[in-house]
């Protein structure tokens, strides 16, 4: 079974609270990302992300300079850990309509982000091998067949590979 910790990038790139939403936002652009944590004094404590920008910004005629990222970042944002369960991850992302989201150890503290693109992108490769392996085999693929079980663990137990 694909985890949360298959699919996380682990390179963070943070922001306080107090910088402006300018400054932020062209370091996202600068590191080619959606969206960055909002850390204060080692605890996440929010998520800033480009919809954030659109819709809490510019679609309020705000100026970028003068507006900081905790009056316009999302709050105590929903995280899970490495540990989740992929299909746990996409229910939450279908879900909330979150297009990123942070991943935090036991201790809350973020090790990660999924962001929904990279979700997508490791979801189509892991089926793309599924049904390879499912072609390969000839064999018969039965009603109860669940993709999922097999996402992320390299074909185990699909039809023609070792248990």
């Amino acid at each position: 079974m694909a985890l949360v910790k298959d699919v996380m990038k682990t390179n963070l790139v943070t922001a306080s609270p107090d910088e402006s939403v300018a400054v932020v936002s062209r370091r996202m652009k600068e590191n080619h990302l959606g969206a960055v944590l909002v850390m204060l004094s080692g605890k996440m404590v929010g998520i800033f992300t480009e919809r954030d920008i659109l819709n809490r910004v510019v679609a309020e005629g705000r100026n970028a300079d003068q507006v900081r990222v905790e009056e316009v970042c999302t709050l105590n944002p929903v995280a899970v850990k490495a540990s989740t369960a992929i299909k746990a991850c996409a229910a939450i992302l279908r879900k909330q309509g979150f297009r990123h989201l942070p991943v935090v150890d036991d201790a809350e503290q973020p090790i990660g982000i999924v962001s929904s693109r990279d979700f997508f992108q490791f979801m189509t490769d892991e089926l793309e091998h599924v049904i390879d392996t499912f072609r390969k085999s000839g064999e018969k693929v039965e009603e109860s067949f669940d993709p999922y079980e097999y996402l992320g663990a390299g074909g185990v137990g699909l039809p023609g590979t070792p248990e």
